[in-house]
């Protein structure tokens, strides 16, 4: 009870440091990555090592549950990489649609995650990769996924990790919150 009672506590913390931003959705005005995750989903702006752009998404009714020890329901990121612009939308999607690129993603996760998932998706015209994975057996953590998309201007990266019972049941929701974002435009 406690777990909830303080999960509740930092969404409803996380709405009045973001304001009424959190609610209408995240633009960074520099790229046009854009994420609108539908209620009772809330975004807010983050930093990250990881990324040039990074927003968090946590859940205003507390469902599904964070991952033990998360601060956060999902992380979605975007990194420029400027080989990328050398190519279109239309090479990098044949390219992610090879096999080769979907069993090279599994096996990564694989290291630490049993996959139970991968499949590949498509959002605004490009192709990208979903991983769906449970911790090994004996390896405590949470049951997480991953989707990733290639463009021109770089990979738009979404990690959502919740409890591994409730992994399942919160699927499509994750893929309703990849559904919000906008990917960044070409660069100029």
């Amino acid at each position: 009870m406690a777990f909830r009672a303080l999960l509740l506590a930092v969404s409803a913390s996380l709405a009045l440091v973001a304001g009424p931003a959190a609610a209408a959705g995240f633009v960074d005005a520099a790229t046009g990555f854009a994420v609108d995750p539908p209620a009772p989903f809330l975004v807010a702006p983050a930093k990250s090592p990881s990324y040039d752009v990074a927003t968090i998404i946590n859940s205003a009714t507390g469902s599904p549950s964070l991952g033990v020890g998360d601060d956060y329901l999902c992380q979605i990121g975007f990194k420029a990489e400027a080989q990328s612009a050398d190519f279109t939308q239309e090479e990098i999607n044949l390219e992610v649609e090879q096999p080769n690129w979907l069993d090279n993603a599994a096996a990564a996760l694989s290291r630490t995650f049993d996959v139970t998932t991968k499949q590949t998706f498509v959002l605004d015209g490009a192709t990208g990769v979903e991983l769906v994975g449970k911790p090994k057996a004996g390896v405590p953590g949470a049951g997480v996924f991953i989707s990733m998309i290639d463009t021109p201007r770089g990979r738009t990266t979404l990690n959502c990790a919740t409890r591994i019972e409730e992994l399942d049941g919160a699927l499509n929701q994750f893929r309703l919150i990849r559904a919000g974002i906008t990917l960044p435009k070409a660069a100029k």
